[in-house]
């Protein structure tokens, strides 16, 4: 729990102290002297604090859960180093799960550390950024401690899994240390029978890193395994956690310090990622029915400190939010029998957590899974109706733990092995996640183009907005931390932004690298554009482009090298 109220508090902190007084290495000391000062007179004062674990209930972790944890920090750990920001002789590797959402946290972070602050979405220039950023910020904070360190984010990704899988252990340590253990596997590593191809393409001698990856986009196995989304989907590094520890507070609304620790995770977890805010509300809701007898005027805490602390962020629409009753999810992503399609992606802890119905306890995890699961099928509460998966990701938690409580309790004479193979089926979906980490090895970025990134950032002024092709790696941007007008159109869509908008935008850059002076003086002029940037991607989407630039006087070469130009834009010359 304090890892995780660590990174909440300090990240909010931060970000509320830099909107006063701008965001800057000294604002970061004075907000950890701050913190520090307080928690200091806390403890002086009136004596030793309650301390998180007295007010939690968690348990110790046991010597054989401390090995599992250090088990998944490793495997995290060596997938990570030798998939993301890997350097090699043609230029970065970002590879595997993490080819396509790792450039925009890149992105991000970056951005804030080189002037952008308050956001702006740095793929989208001109647009406040409200996207639930924040696990970003907190790598930003650490890198604007330390100086630039773009290794930091795999290290950082692996220590928020252990954060995971230790929210994971507090939760279901309650039932006793098998059950915590066996709960902490499933949770980091289990999913359903997607391993199935695996085994296939094993036995007929055709296996492939590359092509027998686990997950399956807008197919039978459809929904990606819970350790794919880990290695990569920041913001739910944060969110699951939070979420977990949120249950693990709510099991009885009686004790008034839980319900408020509770209402103070899930408000401070809205910026972070937004679909755990409604998650935590989910499982308030279900707490809330199963405690009618015993409920206190008291209980409405958890209202009310959330909406509170998530209110900034709530007002101006943040995260691109959205209520819908709509069976997008499911007509488009559920290509059979939806039931069928949710026990083939979820596997063996999803028919056990079904078949736990029967028993008459731990109905909070029970009736909050059984919701997170249902939701997607009617409604569509995300700008990406495919985004609505998440609610899956965060259904698993529960699923995980009465799967491990039902296997814990099996009789020991043939209990244990049945477990054993259970749990090892139910993991084998990771082994293809990481073979495919681990076997592929794209290299998106070229020395060339991580030599411009940096020349970026020290040639041109901060919050300069770069005008380049709407794709997914853009070192202006990615390396040297400055604004692009448009990018991969999942990105800005998946904020929020409308779909024509954004078609708009990508319409407009089209015709700024193949129409003639007025075209692009019109786009230069209506995105605010400093800076004409053509590289690999631009070459290859537009050519011909250079020549017509060289040919525009108010186009100034300022850049040159490797086949990489940039052009600074001077329409002062056209006066």
């Amino acid at each position: 729990m304090v890892p995780v109220l660590s990174v909440l508090v300090s990240t909010q902190l931060i970000y509320y102290v830099s909107l006063g007084v701008g965001y800057s290495r000294e604002t970061i000391l004075f907000c950890f002297l701050g913190l520090t000062a307080l928690y200091t007179l806390v403890t002086y004062a009136k004596g030793p604090p309650m301390s998180l674990r007295s007010v939690s209930g968690v348990k110790k972790v046991s010597k054989t859960g401390l090995v599992v944890i250090g088990l998944i920090l490793v495997v995290a750990l060596f997938i990570l180093v030798r998939s993301v920001w890997v350097p090699n002789q043609s230029g970065i590797v970002i590879t595997g799960s993490n080819w396509q959402d790792t450039p925009l946290h890149y992105e991000i972070a970056e951005s804030i550390n080189n002037g952008n602050f308050p956001p702006q979405v740095p793929y989208f220039s001109g647009v406040p950024l409200t996207y639930h950023y924040f696990v970003d910020l907190h790598t930003a904070i650490l890198e604007k401690t330390f100086g630039y360190l773009p290794q930091l984010l795999p290290f950082l990704n692996a220590v928020f899994i252990v954060i995971f899988a230790l929210s994971i252990y507090a939760l279901a340590r309650g039932y006793g240390k098998r059950v915590a253990i066996i709960s902490t596997i499933l949770a980091t590593f289990g999913w359903g029978f997607s391993y199935i191809g695996l085994f296939s393409s094993l036995a007929n001698g055709t296996f492939s890193s590359s092509n027998n990856y686990a997950y399956q986009y807008g197919q039978l196995f459809g929904l990606p395994p819970i350790f794919d989304n880990l290695l990569q989907q920041r913001p739910l590094l944060m969110g699951l956690p939070a979420f977990a520890l949120v249950l693990s507070l709510l099991w009885k609304l009686t004790n008034r310090r839980r319900i408020l620790l509770a209402g103070i995770i899930t408000g401070l977890v809205y910026p972070f990622h937004v679909v755990s805010f409604f998650c935590c509300f989910v499982a308030f809701a279900v707490s809330l029915v199963l405690n009618v007898k015993s409920f206190k005027v008291s209980s409405l805490l958890y209202f009310l400190v959330p909406t509170a602390l998530a209110l900034p962020f709530i007002i101006p629409g943040g995260s691109g939010f959205r209520f819908e009753f709509s069976f997008d999810f499911v007509s488009t992503f559920a290509k059979i029998d939806p039931i069928v399609y949710y026990v083939l992606n979820l596997g063996i802890p999803f028919l056990i957590a079904i078949f736990s119905l029967i028993k008459r306890d731990s109905w909070l995890l029970k009736g909050t899974f059984l919701l997170l699961v249902l939701i997607p099928n009617f409604l569509v509460l995300t700008p990406n109706s495919w985004d609505m998966y998440k609610f899956f990701i965060f259904a698993w938690i529960p699923i995980a733990v009465l799967a491990g409580s039902f296997l814990a309790r099996l009789p020991k004479r043939w209990g244990t092995s049945l477990a054993v193979i259970l749990i090892l089926l139910s993991v084998f979906a990771s082994v293809g996640v990481g073979s495919y980490n681990l076997g592929t090895s794209y290299t998106p970025i070229s020395w060339n183009d991580y030599n411009l990134g940096l020349w970026v950032r020290n040639n041109t002024l901060e919050r300069s907005v770069f005008l380049t092709y709407y794709s997914i790696y853009s070192p202006p941007s990615m390396i040297g931390g400055r604004l692009c007008v448009s990018s991969y159109f999942n990105w800005p869509y998946g904020q929020g932004i409308p779909y024509a908008e954004i078609a708009s935008r990508n319409s407009d850059i089209d015709r700024a690298y193949t129409g003639n002076e007025t075209d692009l003086k019109e786009v230069v002029t209506t995105y605010h554009v400093n800076y004409v940037y053509v590289g690999d991607d631009e070459l290859r989407a537009y050519p011909g482009c250079v020549q017509r630039f060289n040919e525009i006087s108010w186009l100034v070469p300022v850049y040159r090298i490797g086949g990489l130009y940039i052009y600074k834009v001077n329409l002062t010359a056209t006066t």
